[in-house]
């Protein structure tokens, strides 16, 4: 039979891992930086496509 391998004497700190609604409501988001960042992806893995095409 096998033993468990971890501490179960770890103590949870849940204020760590919560977030705060406020928080999300005044967080100010940079969309034009978000949308380069999601043109910037497509762009790359259009690129890659088109590259490994052109090696068959």
């Amino acid at each position: 039979m096998e033993t468990p391998h971890h501490n179960t004497d770890i103590i949870f700190d849940e204020d760590l891992y919560t977030v705060e609604w406020s928080d999300i409501e005044n967080a100010e988001i940079d969309y034009e930086n978000y949308l380069n960042d999601i043109e910037s992806f497509f762009r790359e893995d259009f690129e890659e496509d088109i590259l490994e095409e052109e090696a068959f």
